[in-house]
């Protein structure tokens, strides 16, 4: 059943929260009170806060969050309202609200499954570990299992001081999203998300990586990630462009010649990879800019290695901008975008409707699936 506030797992008065979960909203009346139902139905509830910051949506986000609030009585969810300013100012409005040791992130679509807090209180409850991460299982609107995501494989899992070969581990990977993690609070001490800037969690993952000097790693999915119906051929927009590019000179400044320009330099590496993606998707009207865009990170990057060198850096690996990859991507995408068509299908994301009471056991027999 849903949570209720006189529920076997109320607080007890002796205990201290370990761990704060920042859920970001804006516009899901659909999903927000599932969201919040998968970390309420949670075991060790009373090491958990949640932080729930509603962005200015227009639409009942804020009533269906206030309901869930009104329930527990404020004992686990904190209710914070703004104007809509984006995702990155949501998160940071979050981050200023939390007194706890560790925090984590949730977007109000997706949810954590029920093993989330039986495996990472206990963890954090060890306070030697700067972050945790673990797997990703990709959701439908149902919560029936699509996919999954491997941040950790079997044989990487357990904790260990946190080496160069991590940090590359993750940057070779790439898999940057910060709600994949939980963090010692303290390592966003002067970090915050960039706001109104897309690909934030690009901008942000691989400083807490490096200020980082330990990590426990999962080898299960502890949360669900909501794909929507139509994402699938998802459109880009120009300014995706020009934040990547934004990222990617954030990411050359700081290439100075040390044993940390490996690191940086696959991270630019990535996210011109990403940039190539994006820009096979911009609308035909914006390509143009988007490909002159692709074409300055190209020569933000040849100006790095030319500065490198004369810094008596070491050699930085040319970047490989193929015409053809891009072409390809961009001839996959259209494709993609005339097969739904041919089967009748919305190529849009579809908004899910608020529903009078969501099951919590969703988490358990539905998302198992």
């Amino acid at each position: 059943m849903p949570f209720e506030r006189d529920s076997a797992q109320s607080v007890s008065p002796d205990s201290q929260p370990l761990l704060s979960i920042v859920v970001a909203a804006y516009n899901i009346e659909g999903y927000i009170e599932e969201a919040l139902e998968s970390l309420l139905s949670q075991p060790h509830l009373d090491k958990l806060r949640i932080i729930v910051v509603d962005d200015g949506s227009t639409d009942d986000t804020f009533a269906a969050a206030k309901a869930i609030a009104d329930r527990d009585g404020g004992v686990h969810v904190q209710l914070l309202r703004q104007d809509n300013a984006g995702l990155s100012a949501a998160r940071n409005t979050g981050l200023a609200a939390v007194r706890t040791p560790y925090v984590g992130f949730l977007d109000g679509d997706d949810i954590f499954l029920e093993s989330f807090t039986g495996v990472v209180i206990p963890a954090l409850s060890e306070n030697a570990w700067d972050i945790i991460e673990y797997n990703v299982k990709i959701i439908d609107d149902e919560g029936r299992r699509l996919d999954e995501i491997e941040l950790v494989t079997p044989d990487a899992r357990g904790g260990h001081s946190m080496q160069h070969q991590d940090r590359m581990q993750f940057v070779d990977a790439f898999h940057a999203f910060v709600w994949a993690r939980v963090y010692r609070t303290s390592l966003f001490d002067g970090v915050s998300f960039p706001v109104g800037r897309h690909y934030e969690d690009m901008a942000v993952s691989p400083s807490l990586y490096l200020k980082a000097g330990s990590v426990y790693r999962v080898a299960s999915p502890l949360i669900g990630y909501r794909r929507r119906f139509g994402s699938i051929t998802q459109k880009a927009a120009l300014r995706d462009m020009q934040d990547l590019r934004t990222n990617g000179q954030e990411v050359l400044a700081r290439c100075n010649g040390s044993k940390l320009d490996e690191f940086w330099l696959t991270v630019f590496d990535k996210l011109f990879k990403r940039a190539r993606f994006v820009c096979a998707r911009v609308e035909h009207g914006s390509f143009k800019q988007a490909s002159d865009i692709l074409v300055a990170m190209g020569s933000d990057h040849r100006h790095a290695r030319s500065t490198l060198a004369k810094r008596g850096g070491p050699d930085m690996v040319e970047l490989k901008q193929s015409d053809f990859d891009l072409r390809a991507d961009r001839s996959i995408y259209f494709l993609k975008g005339l097969v739904k068509k041919v089967l009748r299908r919305s190529v849009d994301h579809q908004q899910r409707a608020r529903r009078p009471r969501v099951s919590a056991q969703l988490s358990g027999s539905a998302r198992g699936q």
